[in-house]
């Protein structure tokens, strides 16, 4: 599912995000037709991004293949630290994935798009499923660590959403105005020329 959201998210970038937008004091002395606007720094991440997860896909899956045909099959020492290790190292990626996140919540003090409703389905069952992972007998804790780790990062993030919309909604600010009136307009060739 989420090879099919990431590949979803690259198909659907919106193009006019994809190339900076030509400053009107740069010169040019090309023609137009073979002039590229370079690529923009959203677009270039979310292309490592996604050359970062194939080749993590690919070496994970041959790593995965040769321990469990060649080396001695899953109930081998080597298989089971194999698997311990992608236990752990899906904690630590499925954390980094809500870290930005949390983070400009925190900084911009709104919920924007994200969906509270969402979350508080999400959370509660994400601590349902843990709990069932924890009581089942024979399990290992590498098999629950990533839900619990990502449950408590989805429950900070949804306490702060839920602060930020009732915070926002008794100042009177919508879900994605600033704050402050202080920041610039950022003027381009779609900018109104009057108001």
């Amino acid at each position: 599912m989420f090879s099919s959201i990431f590949l979803l998210y690259l198909l659907y970038f919106p193009e006019s995000k994809k190339r900076e937008i030509h400053a009107p004091g740069q010169l040019q002395l090309d023609l137009p037709s073979k002039i590229k606007p370079p690529i923009t720094a959203e677009w270039k991440i979310s292309l490592v991004v996604a050359g970062i997860c194939i080749a993590h896909l690919a070496l994970s899956f041959f790593i995965s293949v040769l321990l469990l045909a060649f080396v001695g099959g899953p109930e081998h020492w080597q298989t089971n630290l194999w698997a311990a290790f992608l236990g752990i190292l899906s904690m630590i990626l499925a954390s980094l994935q809500y870290f930005p996140q949390i983070w400009k919540t925190w900084q911009t003090k709104m919920v924007g798009a994200l969906s509270i409703p969402m979350m508080c389905l999400q959370t509660p069952g994400t601590v349902l499923f843990v709990y069932s992972l924890m009581a089942r007998s024979g399990t290992n804790w590498t098999a629950w660590l990533t839900y619990m780790v990502t449950g408590i990062l989805q429950g900070i993030l949804l306490t702060m959403c839920i602060i930020w919309h009732f915070r926002n909604k008794r100042l009177g600010i919508g879900e994605f105005e600033p704050l402050d009136d202080t920041t610039e307009e950022i003027t381009n060739e779609h900018t109104h020329l009057l108001n």
